[in-house]
């Protein structure tokens, strides 16, 4: 059988994906972290499954993690990740050890969106597009075969990070009105499930394609209240107030300040395709659906 590498398995969506993968075969699982505490989660939580070591930051490293591997899917996480170090350490490795039959690369960024396009603050923001305008043309170039899993839309566990600790307590949603806007959400779980799909069938289908995961609706945050009105049966109401998220992200508040500015407009021309739901021969699960099965995080 062929073994996949997931880079980027301690964060949400890369455990996600390495779960499904293990429950269809754990022994042709490994899963890496740069740091042993990472590791050391990833043991407990994968027992059959092979951990390794690895910095991304090092091309050697990937190159070891790499060995023996013939599928990879990589995970950068936004803020830190410089891509045009991390992105060329993965294409160089990958080309090194020559056995890779497909790199799957998560993206979060409008179809044809180019670092031409991009404001430069964006860019050094290191955020969803502004980030991902480094990496793909990189991959684009390198002759590998590789496939895009792309949700230019929120991801739904940003729910528990931006709003469950104001609709808790004080049933409101709190984040800045300089960055509401219509959005698409989706969530982790149909993200992962496709992504595993795609690693668990046959390379030659897969290679050279992006696709393109997105929802039917759109909820700005006055809608997103509404939701949460009926999943909750209390009122929640939205407030124009930057101090939760403020409090939630610290130092990085103005670096993630600078990327929604420009995530408002840059994604707004997103089309819904029915791709998610085509790939998983299932309806994809909308955010009613998401807070419902996760009420007791908001309750």
């Amino acid at each position: 059988m062929a073994t996949t590498l997931i880079l980027g398995a301690t964060g949400n969506l890369g455990g996600l994906t390495a779960e499904r993968l293990y429950g269809a075969a754990p022994k042709d699982l490994r899963v890496a972290s740069s740091r042993e505490r990472g590791a050391s989660r990833l043991r407990d939580r994968f027992p059959q499954a092979e951990t390794v070591l690895c910095d991304w930051n090092d091309e050697d490293s990937v190159v070891a993690a790499m060995h023996g591997v013939s599928r990879v899917f990589v995970v950068t996480p936004d803020m830190v990740t410089d891509e045009s170090v991390v992105t060329s350490n993965v294409v160089n490795a990958a080309k090194k050890v020559g056995s890779i039959e497909l790199l799957v690369r998560l993206l979060g960024m409008p179809p044809g969106y180019t670092i031409e396009q991009a404001d430069p603050a964006y860019v050094a923001a290191r955020c969803g597009a502004g980030l991902h305008v480094v990496a793909k043309p990189l991959l684009d170039a390198s002759g590998l075969p590789v496939a895009y899993v792309n949700a230019p839309a929120w991801i739904m566990f940003n729910l528990a990070s931006f709003v469950a600790t104001e609709v808790r307590p004080r049933r409101r949603i709190a984040m800045p009105a300089s960055t509401d806007c219509p959005r698409m959400w989706v969530s982790e779980g149909d993200v992962a499930e496709v992504a595993a799909r795609i690693l668990l069938g046959d390379p030659t289908d897969h290679a050279g394609k992006e696709y393109v995961l997105t929802s039917p609706d759109r909820h700005d945050y006055a809608g997103l209240a509404a939701i949460f009105t009926e999943v909750l049966g209390e009122t929640v109401t939205y407030a124009d107030d930057d101090s939760a998220l403020q409090a939630a992200m610290g130092p990085a508040f103005d670096q993630l300040m600078t990327y929604l500015s420009h995530e408002t407009g840059s994604y707004a021309g997103v089309q819904h395709l029915d791709t998610m739901t085509e790939l998983l021969g299932r309806p994809q699960e909308t955010l009613h659906d998401y807070v419902t099965t996760h009420k007791e995080l908001f309750s």
